[in-house]
C-alpha cells in the first residue's frame, strides 16, 4: 500500500462548527447511494442525495476507490443523526467523530480498490487523532441505520492492525462475522 492516499475535494456545506475542546476519537463507516439517480453509485450524484437530505460525511469513496473529501475534518459533518455510543453512552456522535460513506447498496460487495482506501484512509485518519473506536452506523443508531451493508469488519481490521502504529482500537460490536482475533494495535 503506498504511503498516502490522494483525496479529491467535493465540498459540501452541510455542517458546522464542533464543540469546543472536542476531541475526535471515533470514525463511523457507513455506505450509501443515490436511488433516484440514473447513476446511483457515481460520487456527485450521491453527494447530491446527501445535500437534498441536509446531511454530510467527511469523506466519500467511490468504487475505483477514489476519495473526496466533503467536509474538513476539523467541523462537524452531520452523518450520524441522532445517534449514542454503546460503550460509553455519549450522544452526538457526530461532535466527536468522522464519518466516511462507502458507495454500495444492500445488494451489492465493496469493491477491492474500497477496501484498499478504507485502510489507507484509516491510517492517515489515525496518524491526525487519537481514535478509539471504528464502528458503523448501526453500532450507534441501532433500528434507525442497518448501514455499511456486507462490510467485511475482519478484513478491514486486518488492514488496520497491520499498520495502525500506536493506537488501542474498538471495532464494531456489530459485526456478524466474529472477530476471533483478538490482538490490538500497539
Amino acid at each position: 500500500m503506498s504511503a498516502k492516499i490522494p483525496i479529491r475535494l467535493l465540498p459540501s456545506n452541510q455542517f458546522e462548527d464542533r464543540p469546543a475542546g472536542t476531541v475526535i476519537d471515533t470514525l463511523i463507516i457507513h455506505s450509501m447511494h443515490n436511488p433516484e439517480a440514473k447513476n446511483r453509485f457515481f460520487a456527485l450524484s450521491c453527494k447530491e442525495c446527501l445535500d437534498k437530505h441536509g446531511v454530510s460525511s467527511h469523506y466519500l469513496i467511490d468504487l475505483n476507490g477514489t476519495v473526496w473529501q466533503l467536509v474538513s475534518e476539523e467541523k462537524k459533518a452531520w452523518h450520524a443523526g441522532i445517534s449514542t455510543m454503546p460503550e460509553d453512552g455519549r450522544e452526538g456522535v457526530n461532535d466527536f467523530s468522522i464519518g466516511i460513506e462507502l458507495i454500495s447498496s444492500e445488494d451489492t460487495d465493496f469493491t477491492e480498490a474500497q477496501y484498499q482506501a478504507l485502510a489507507l484512509l484509516t491510517k492517515e485518519i489515525l496518524s491526525r487523532h487519537p481514535l478509539q473506536y471504528i464502528y458503523g452506523h448501526c453500532d450507534v443508531a441501532p433500528g434507525r441505520k442497518t448501514d455499511p451493508w456486507g462490510l467485511d469488519w475482519p478484513r478491514y481490521r486486518e488492514d488496520i492492525l497491520r499498520f495502525c502504529g500506536n493506537a488501542n482500537l474498538r471495532f464494531s460490536p456489530s459485526a456478524k462475522a466474529r472477530l476471533t482475533d483478538e490482538k490490538t494495535c500497539r
